[in-house]
């Protein structure tokens, strides 16, 4: 039986138990209790989904957390821990929804306005940081249209958090993914509306965009970056049986992960209900994720249903994840139209305690955006147009 330490201080040591057929979680010393509840949900994933890789020195669980071990997965814990002990919750996982898109997507969330300075994002990035992010994506629409972007990632402190690209693979090629490389970016993360090409070039506007999403794909495989095909569930792609097909185009691809994302009302659809999956919807869904991942065969599925749910880490907005979009506006995370400040007049710091204090975004058992009560609330009558809803003036 091997160990590897993954975090170690004064009254406790946490380290992965490596047995023939088992990977646990497990802790010792004086505070080994502290941590008992965050290592018991990363043995509840470690049961349940198979990781993306495993080798005597190193576990990759997933691209949408640090390889074990590692400092970023180190402050993880330390955030669960500071959380438990202080209920003082950490911006963990950062998303930037700060650029400009080659596509026309049918349900487009990104809004006009100025493109954000690069010292604005830097100093966003610092402040995330400092509050102890260990996560930062730059995600929508397709960051590799802005001729920052490699500055930005070079901004990111590798030490505190690992880097994900979101992109729809049409400026992604084998030069760009290995400039990504060479800048200790973690993973790439590509999204597919339809494993027919033609229903997703017709979804995302443009002709050809499903072989660009394959070809950016198998480029940054081809450059040792780790790959998680992305997808929407919505109902119809679910009865349709086309969500089993995206797991097999997953699989001919060799992405590492397919990651599965419920779709609910927002943005430009936020009155859209009928997007939301139904419980038989779920149990399919389920269904495929379990299949998926108790196969040696194709990449693992993460269901964010599942890493979501009441019994693991429930709903992550304003709590441990919040959302930079390209006004400079603060949201709880990519998927809840929400200001609680904008870094062009307040700090990340002042809005972050804003949003953590709130009591809606205290952590829930469940996505806030399929709550009905909490929709009728903040966005009831209320034109797309006008969102994100501004919780604080601070002009």
């Amino acid at each position: 039986m091997d160990e590897i330490t993954v975090l170690k201080k004064p009254g406790l040591e946490v380290f992965l138990e490596v047995d023939e057929d088992e990977i646990k979680f497990k802790s010792e010393g004086i505070l080994s209790s502290i941590s008992q509840p965050i290592l018991k949900k990363l043995n509840v994933l470690l049961e349940d989904e198979k990781p993306i890789s495993f080798t005597r020195d190193e576990l990759i669980i997933s691209t949408w957390l640090p390889p074990v071990p590692s400092e970023p997965f180190s402050r993880a814990l330390r955030n669960e821990i500071k959380a438990r002990l202080l209920n003082k919750h950490s911006p963990q996982a950062v998303s930037l929804n700060i650029s400009e898109c080659t596509l026309e997507c049918d349900e487009c969330n990104i809004l006009e306005g100025k493109r954000l300075e690069t010292d604005l994002v830097k100093n966003f990035i610092e402040g995330v940081q400092d509050l102890g992010a260990f996560s930062i994506g730059f995600a929508e629409g397709e960051p590799l249209l802005r001729d920052d972007i490699f500055d930005l990632i070079e901004h990111v402190d590798k030490q505190k958090s690992v880097v994900s690209v979101f992109t729809p693979g049409t400026k992604l090629d084998r030069e760009v993914a290995s400039e990504l490389k060479k800048r200790d970016v973690y993973s790439i993360v590509t999204g597919i509306k339809s494993p027919i090409p033609e229903e997703h070039d017709e979804a995302r506007g443009v002709e050809g965009a499903f072989e660009m999403a394959i070809s950016g794909m198998e480029a940054a495989l081809e450059n040792d970056l780790l790959v998680s095909m992305h997808t929407h569930a919505k109902p119809r792609l679910v009865r349709s049986g086309k969500l089993e097909k995206i797991y097999e185009l997953a699989k001919e691809v060799g992405v590492d992960e397919l990651s599965i994302w419920e779709s609910h009302p927002t943005w430009n659809y936020i009155y859209d209900t009928e997007i939301m999956p139904t419980e038989q919807d779920r149990r399919r869904i389920a269904n495929l994720y379990e299949k998926a991942n108790n196969s040696e065969d194709g990449p693992r599925i993460f269901y964010n249903q599942k890493f979501e749910s009441k019994n693991l880490f429930g709903c992550m907005a304003g709590n441990r994840w919040l959302n930079l979009i390209h006004s400079g506006d603060v949201t709880p995370c990519t998927y809840v139209p929400i200001s609680f400040g904008n870094i062009k007049r307040s700090s990340i710091e002042d809005i972050w305690k804003r949003m953590s204090n709130h009591d809606d975004f205290a952590p829930k058992k469940s996505c806030v955006m399929l709550d009905t009560d909490f929709r009728e609330k903040y966005f009831k009558d209320i034109e797309p147009s006008n969102l994100p809803v501004k919780m604080y003036e601070d002009e």
